[in-house]
């Protein structure tokens, strides 16, 4: 195991608090391989973005996209070995032959009440063909599924044209907060079935995750690495001081328009309702993992922790770092962080997504009892079919990983996108801890 320390630096007062916290500890190893499992999806949707959840009863669920046809939302069983589509999101809505815009997405990871039931809220973002009318559809609507009886219910329309990026759950107090494609924060009375808009909280890009911590707050991030509050007892948004950590001179998302730029964000942010702390990553900037102790002093602390980007990144003083996917989950119980990051090359003309890259992808396991970050190796399954980009990560309580992301299947008629000459589709990725 090679061990890489970051020195403590500043760089004038645009680098921000993780190069004035010291020294942190990374740990990387030599390439090898981590074993995972695949389970195919029963549908052949191409893309997803951070809709897969790990339940209390042990299933877990995923929303896949086909953007300008429709969203579809499915549920593995580990203990059959069954993977099932629940409910094709279009057809739900019975938005198909009416010439609208369809439900195409869910990007949102789900959540879950202590009943049981999971929430989420599909949306559209404009996708479609050109000559249908983007205003044409109707806007997304906050969805709960009761597993019990396995009956999808439709509570209600979030906004006008507008579903939700992030959603957050305050059990306790039965809200669900999301923020709109708008950029506008929202939050829904689930027993009485009223929604409150709160305002615009961020314009371009807007955060993607936002967590509800154990006093009812909820916590959002938007440019320039700034956090913004939703206060429970104040019932109101503001801005506080906090700054999550950011290095200014590592590339934007596209240096062909830099205006246009999300680096600057968290990428995903996780409350740990045993420690009582959020775990987030740094859309930009190396993937900075960082802790934010909410009860921290007037609002809160915000600690980096360690660069969780690709170990080939961490080599020299490379600035060509590609920004985070939302491939992260904190597992609570057993104190540990998992982490897939983009290994794409960085486009100075194009805007590169993590899906279709041809490099393997590593798992990343950061220790949160060492302070240590382990490089697990390179995704592949047993019989060497390989593992490409991952857009969602969830724990389940066993502390069995899984992922949705691009795999490599063996038919190519079952394959959704060629990765040169590898035919992949989205499959569920499982990774088993050898101990914990």
């Amino acid at each position: 195991m090679i061990k890489i320390t970051l020195q403590s630096h500043r760089l004038g007062m645009l680098v921000l608090v993780f190069f004035s916290f010291g020294i942190f500890n990374v740990f990387a190893q030599e390439a090898e391989i981590c074993l995972v499992e695949t389970r195919e999806y029963p549908g052949k949707d191409p893309v997803m973005w951070d809709g897969l959840y790990a339940a209390k009863d042990g299933k877990v669920y995923s929303g896949l996209i086909t953007e300008g046809a429709s969203a579809h939302f499915y549920v593995y069983d580990p203990v059959a070995d069954t993977h099932e589509m629940l409910f094709d999101m279009a057809e739900f809505f019975g938005e198909r032959g009416k010439g609208i815009r369809t439900t195409g997405k869910i990007h949102n990871k789900p959540v879950e009440d202590d009943e049981g039931n999971i929430y989420f809220v599909p949306m559209c973002n404009g996708g479609g063909p050109n000559t249908i009318d983007y205003t044409s559809w109707r806007g997304g609507h906050w969805m709960k599924y009761d597993p019990r009886t396995r009956k999808l219910e439709d509570l209600g329309l979030v906004d006008q044209g507008i579903g939700c990026y992030p959603l957050a759950i305050d059990k306790k107090r039965g809200y669900l907060f999301g923020i709109g494609f708008t950029g506008y924060f929202y939050r829904f009375d689930i027993k009485n079935r009223i929604t409150k808009n709160f305002g615009r909280v961020s314009n371009w890009d807007i955060c993607r995750s936002i967590f509800c911590d154990d006093k009812g707050n909820v916590y959002m991030s938007y440019p320039t690495a700034h956090v913004a509050m939703y206060d429970a007892k104040k019932d109101k948004v503001y801005e506080t001081s906090l700054r999550t950590p950011y290095d200014p001179t590592i590339y934007p998302t596209q240096l062909k328009n830099p205006m246009i730029d999300r680096t600057y964000d968290w990428r995903d942010v996780e409350w740990d309702p045993i420690q009582k702390v959020a775990y987030g990553i740094t859309c930009g900037s190396g993937s900075i993992l960082f802790r934010f102790d909410t009860h921290d002093g007037a609002e809160g602390k915000i600690t980096p922790l360690v660069k969780m980007c690709d170990g080939k990144f961490l080599e020299g003083n490379r600035k060509d770092i590609p920004y985070s996917p939302l491939s992260f989950t904190v597992d609570s119980r057993n104190r540990k962080i998992y982490f897939a990051p983009s290994a794409r090359g960085f486009s100075i003309q194009n805007y590169a997504e993590t899906f279709g890259s041809d490099e393997g992808h590593h798992l990343i396991m950061y220790d949160i009892k060492t302070d240590q970050r382990v490089d697990l190796g390179v995704m592949q399954t047993a019989d060497g079919r390989k593992v490409f980009g991952c857009e969602a990560a969830s724990v389940g309580h066993d502390g069995t990983v899984y992922l949705c992301g691009q795999a490599e299947v063996k038919d190519k008629k079952n394959s959704t996108f060629i990765i040169g000459n590898i035919p992949t589709a989205l499959q569920l990725i499982i990774y088993k801890p050898l101990h914990q």
